[in-house]
Protein backbone atom coordinates (compact mmCIF):
# COMPACT_ATOMS: atom_id res chain seq x y z
CA UNK A 1 0.00 0.00 0.00
CA UNK A 2 1.35 3.47 -1.26
CA UNK A 3 2.37 6.27 1.32
CA UNK A 4 0.46 9.43 0.75
CA UNK A 5 2.46 12.06 -0.18
CA UNK A 6 3.08 15.10 2.61
CA UNK A 7 2.19 18.29 2.25
CA UNK A 8 6.07 19.93 1.86
CA UNK A 9 6.79 23.35 1.92
CA UNK A 10 6.40 25.42 -1.19
CA UNK A 11 9.68 25.16 -2.69
CA UNK A 12 9.68 21.37 -2.66
CA UNK A 13 7.61 19.42 -4.90
CA UNK A 14 4.95 17.11 -3.85
CA UNK A 15 6.62 13.32 -4.17
CA UNK A 16 4.93 10.08 -4.54
CA UNK A 17 7.09 7.97 -1.34
CA UNK A 18 5.90 5.07 -3.10
CA UNK A 19 5.04 1.38 -1.38
CA UNK A 20 6.73 -0.05 1.58
CA UNK A 21 7.25 -3.79 0.15
CA UNK A 22 5.48 -6.19 2.12
CA UNK A 23 7.45 -9.06 4.58
CA UNK A 24 6.91 -12.59 3.02
CA UNK A 25 6.22 -14.41 6.39
CA UNK A 26 4.79 -17.71 6.48
CA UNK A 27 4.84 -17.73 2.41
CA UNK A 28 8.71 -18.49 3.40
CA UNK A 29 7.86 -22.25 3.74
CA UNK A 30 5.91 -22.72 0.94
CA UNK A 31 8.69 -20.79 -1.37
CA UNK A 32 11.22 -23.61 0.04
CA UNK A 33 8.77 -26.71 -0.53
CA UNK A 34 8.61 -25.17 -4.07
CA UNK A 35 12.39 -25.14 -4.45
CA UNK A 36 13.09 -28.53 -2.19
CA UNK A 37 10.96 -29.98 -4.92
CA UNK A 38 12.63 -28.68 -7.82
CA UNK A 39 15.86 -29.10 -6.59
CA UNK A 40 15.77 -32.06 -4.66
CA UNK A 41 13.09 -33.97 -5.68
CA UNK A 42 15.14 -37.66 -5.77
CA UNK A 43 16.74 -36.70 -2.50
CA UNK A 44 12.45 -36.67 -1.20
CA UNK A 45 11.65 -39.85 -2.72
CA UNK A 46 14.65 -41.36 -1.23
CA UNK A 47 13.54 -40.11 1.90
CA UNK A 48 9.61 -40.63 2.23
CA UNK A 49 11.10 -44.31 1.57
CA UNK A 50 13.33 -44.75 4.31
CA UNK A 51 10.48 -42.98 6.67
CA UNK A 52 8.00 -45.56 5.24
CA UNK A 53 10.83 -48.80 5.72
CA UNK A 54 11.30 -47.69 9.33
CA UNK A 55 7.97 -47.53 10.61
CA UNK A 56 7.47 -50.97 9.31
CA UNK A 57 10.51 -52.11 10.73
CA UNK A 58 9.49 -50.75 13.54
CA UNK A 59 7.95 -53.48 16.31
CA UNK A 60 5.14 -52.87 18.96
CA UNK A 61 5.69 -50.02 21.61
CA UNK A 62 6.07 -53.67 23.85
CA UNK A 63 8.89 -54.38 22.65
CA UNK A 64 10.31 -51.57 24.76
CA UNK A 65 8.91 -53.02 28.45
CA UNK A 66 12.18 -54.10 30.26
CA UNK A 67 12.97 -57.46 31.38
CA UNK A 68 12.02 -56.80 35.43
CA UNK A 69 8.82 -56.04 33.87
CA UNK A 70 5.93 -58.48 35.30
CA UNK A 71 4.97 -59.92 32.20
CA UNK A 72 1.96 -62.78 32.57
CA UNK A 73 -0.70 -64.46 30.24
CA UNK A 74 -2.00 -61.04 29.27
CA UNK A 75 1.30 -59.21 28.34
CA UNK A 76 3.39 -61.56 26.78
CA UNK A 77 4.54 -61.42 23.80
CA UNK A 78 6.98 -62.73 21.34
CA UNK A 79 8.79 -59.51 20.81
CA UNK A 80 9.40 -58.63 24.76
CA UNK A 81 13.08 -58.51 25.65
CA UNK A 82 13.74 -61.18 27.85
CA UNK A 83 17.05 -59.66 28.98
CA UNK A 84 18.69 -55.97 28.72
CA UNK A 85 20.92 -56.58 26.50
CA UNK A 86 17.98 -56.93 24.14
CA UNK A 87 15.83 -54.47 25.61
CA UNK A 88 19.01 -52.00 24.63
CA UNK A 89 18.89 -53.39 21.49
CA UNK A 90 14.91 -52.36 20.63
CA UNK A 91 15.77 -49.30 22.36
CA UNK A 92 18.15 -48.43 19.73
CA UNK A 93 15.69 -48.37 17.09
CA UNK A 94 13.55 -45.67 18.76
CA UNK A 95 16.49 -43.43 19.23
CA UNK A 96 17.52 -43.35 15.73
CA UNK A 97 14.25 -41.98 14.75
CA UNK A 98 14.98 -39.09 16.81
CA UNK A 99 18.42 -38.61 15.05
CA UNK A 100 16.59 -38.99 11.52
CA UNK A 101 14.38 -35.78 13.38
CA UNK A 102 17.44 -33.98 13.95
CA UNK A 103 19.06 -34.85 10.95
CA UNK A 104 15.88 -33.82 8.99
CA UNK A 105 15.81 -30.33 10.61
CA UNK A 106 19.95 -29.65 9.87
CA UNK A 107 19.09 -30.67 6.26
CA UNK A 108 15.65 -28.27 6.04
CA UNK A 109 17.60 -25.23 7.31
CA UNK A 110 20.96 -26.11 4.82
CA UNK A 111 18.66 -25.77 2.29
CA UNK A 112 16.96 -22.47 3.50
CA UNK A 113 19.98 -20.95 3.40
CA UNK A 114 20.66 -22.65 -0.17
CA UNK A 115 17.70 -21.24 -1.16
CA UNK A 116 17.94 -17.64 0.07
CA UNK A 117 21.54 -17.26 -1.06
CA UNK A 118 19.53 -17.61 -4.68
CA UNK A 119 17.07 -15.01 -4.43
CA UNK A 120 17.23 -11.64 -5.90
CA UNK A 121 18.91 -9.21 -3.66
CA UNK A 122 18.07 -5.36 -2.89
CA UNK A 123 18.80 -2.49 -0.82
CA UNK A 124 18.21 0.65 0.95
CA UNK A 125 20.43 2.96 1.82
CA UNK A 126 20.16 5.89 4.16
CA UNK A 127 22.64 8.82 4.53
CA UNK A 128 21.54 10.79 8.55
CA UNK A 129 23.23 14.38 9.30
CA UNK A 130 22.75 15.67 12.48
CA UNK A 131 20.02 13.25 12.97
CA UNK A 132 18.23 14.20 10.25
CA UNK A 133 17.85 12.13 6.81
CA UNK A 134 19.26 13.54 4.24
CA UNK A 135 19.74 10.77 1.06
CA UNK A 136 16.94 8.23 1.15
CA UNK A 137 17.84 5.23 -1.87
CA UNK A 138 14.92 2.42 -1.51
CA UNK A 139 15.02 -1.11 -2.94
CA UNK A 140 17.94 -0.51 -5.13
CA UNK A 141 19.05 -3.79 -7.27
CA UNK A 142 22.07 -5.36 -5.52
CA UNK A 143 24.66 -8.07 -7.15
CA UNK A 144 25.67 -9.15 -3.74
CA UNK A 145 26.13 -9.00 -0.08
CA UNK A 146 29.63 -8.53 0.06
CA UNK A 147 29.06 -5.00 -2.39
CA UNK A 148 26.78 -3.56 0.58
CA UNK A 149 28.91 -1.01 1.67
CA UNK A 150 30.56 0.32 -1.80
CA UNK A 151 27.33 0.18 -3.58
CA UNK A 152 25.54 2.20 -0.87
CA UNK A 153 28.04 4.52 -1.77
CA UNK A 154 27.18 4.99 -5.30
CA UNK A 155 23.87 4.68 -5.09
CA UNK A 156 24.06 7.91 -2.72
CA UNK A 157 26.43 9.93 -4.87
CA UNK A 158 24.29 9.30 -8.27
CA UNK A 159 21.63 10.86 -6.03
CA UNK A 160 23.58 13.98 -5.35
CA UNK A 161 24.54 14.39 -8.80
CA UNK A 162 27.53 12.06 -8.99
CA UNK A 163 29.19 13.91 -6.05
CA UNK A 164 31.34 11.20 -4.85
CA UNK A 165 32.71 13.19 -2.10
CA UNK A 166 30.83 12.18 0.61
CA UNK A 167 32.24 12.74 4.01
CA UNK A 168 31.13 9.83 6.42
CA UNK A 169 31.95 8.78 9.30
CA UNK A 170 33.15 4.74 9.69
CA UNK A 171 29.78 4.50 11.85
CA UNK A 172 28.45 2.65 9.09
CA UNK A 173 25.40 0.34 10.38
CA UNK A 174 23.54 -2.48 8.84
CA UNK A 175 20.41 -4.83 9.59
CA UNK A 176 19.83 -8.47 9.40
CA UNK A 177 18.36 -8.55 6.00
CA UNK A 178 14.49 -9.97 5.75
CA UNK A 179 12.50 -11.34 2.64
CA UNK A 180 10.37 -8.67 1.05
CA UNK A 181 7.29 -9.71 -2.14
CA UNK A 182 8.04 -7.18 -4.71
CA UNK A 183 5.39 -5.75 -6.39
CA UNK A 184 5.59 -8.38 -9.59
CA UNK A 185 5.05 -11.10 -6.84
CA UNK A 186 9.17 -11.58 -6.75
CA UNK A 187 10.72 -12.60 -3.67
CA UNK A 188 13.81 -10.89 -2.51
CA UNK A 189 16.51 -10.62 0.23
CA UNK A 190 16.59 -7.33 1.36
CA UNK A 191 19.71 -5.61 2.93
CA UNK A 192 19.81 -1.98 4.94
CA UNK A 193 22.69 0.11 5.50
CA UNK A 194 23.07 3.27 7.22
CA UNK A 195 25.37 6.07 6.81
CA UNK A 196 26.46 8.97 9.19
CA UNK A 197 27.25 12.15 7.09
CA UNK A 198 30.00 14.40 9.14
CA UNK A 199 29.22 17.38 6.26
CA UNK A 200 26.42 17.95 3.67
CA UNK A 201 27.34 17.73 -0.10
CA UNK A 202 27.02 20.61 -2.10
CA UNK A 203 23.48 20.26 -3.46
CA UNK A 204 22.21 19.65 0.23
CA UNK A 205 23.16 22.79 1.61
CA UNK A 206 19.55 23.60 2.28
CA UNK A 207 19.22 21.31 5.56
CA UNK A 208 15.54 20.85 4.71
CA UNK A 209 15.96 18.84 1.94
CA UNK A 210 16.50 15.43 1.60
CA UNK A 211 17.53 13.34 -1.74
CA UNK A 212 14.87 10.85 -2.20
CA UNK A 213 14.59 7.32 -4.60
CA UNK A 214 12.19 4.47 -4.19
CA UNK A 215 13.04 1.60 -6.90
CA UNK A 216 9.31 0.62 -6.42
CA UNK A 217 7.62 3.86 -6.89
CA UNK A 218 6.08 4.82 -10.44
CA UNK A 219 8.50 7.43 -10.79
CA UNK A 220 11.74 5.74 -9.89
CA UNK A 221 13.58 8.82 -10.33
CA UNK A 222 15.52 11.03 -7.54
CA UNK A 223 13.83 14.21 -6.32
CA UNK A 224 14.33 15.96 -3.63
CA UNK A 225 11.80 15.65 -0.90
CA UNK A 226 11.61 17.63 2.95
CA UNK A 227 13.15 16.17 5.74
CA UNK A 228 9.92 15.87 7.42
CA UNK A 229 8.04 13.90 4.44
CA UNK A 230 11.00 11.52 4.92
CA UNK A 231 10.41 11.34 8.88
CA UNK A 232 7.27 10.24 8.13
CA UNK A 233 8.95 6.67 6.84
CA UNK A 234 8.73 4.11 8.95
CA UNK A 235 12.11 2.68 7.68
CA UNK A 236 13.93 6.20 8.05
CA UNK A 237 12.11 5.84 11.66
CA UNK A 238 14.09 2.88 12.52
CA UNK A 239 17.41 4.16 12.08
CA UNK A 240 16.48 7.98 13.85
CA UNK A 241 17.94 6.28 17.45
CA UNK A 242 21.06 4.66 15.74
CA UNK A 243 21.50 8.22 13.65
CA UNK A 244 21.70 10.42 16.63
CA UNK A 245 23.51 7.90 18.78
Amino acid sequence: MKENAINAPPNIPRCDLGPDLKLLGWREHLEIFFYILKHHGMKIIIMISAIVGLVIALHAWNELYPPMHIQNATTMTSVSPSNWAGWLNNLQSYLAVGTFLVALFVWYGEIRNDWQNELPKRMSVFFFHAGNPVIVCRYVWLAGAEDLRAWGQQVAAQAVDNDRNLKFGPDVKTQVPDLVIGLDDTVCKHYAVRFRLNELPSLLKDTRNCRYQNFEAVDKNVHTISVEDARTLRVVTDWKETAES
